[in-house]
């Protein structure tokens, strides 16, 4: 799977609508960074919402 574009709105720590657009690197590499309390498993907590329509986090393995 390769992602392409992720819109989040009101979800977790992004209030405003985001967009994150996986195409502009022209690298096949996507690097997500920043500091702590800064919103990166939130990123990956919306595409899993995204895909599953739920969220499933490694502290509630019973859910998988």
């Amino acid at each position: 799977m390769k992602p392409i574009r992720l819109t989040m709105q009101a979800f977790g720590s992004y209030g405003k609508k985001t967009v994150i657009d996986f195409t502009k690197p022209s690298q096949n590499l996507f690097l997500i960074t920043g500091d702590t309390g800064a919103g990166k498993t939130t990123i990956f907590d919306a595409m899993v919402f995204a895909l599953y329509l739920s969220l499933i986090h490694i502290s509630e393995p019973t859910r998988l």
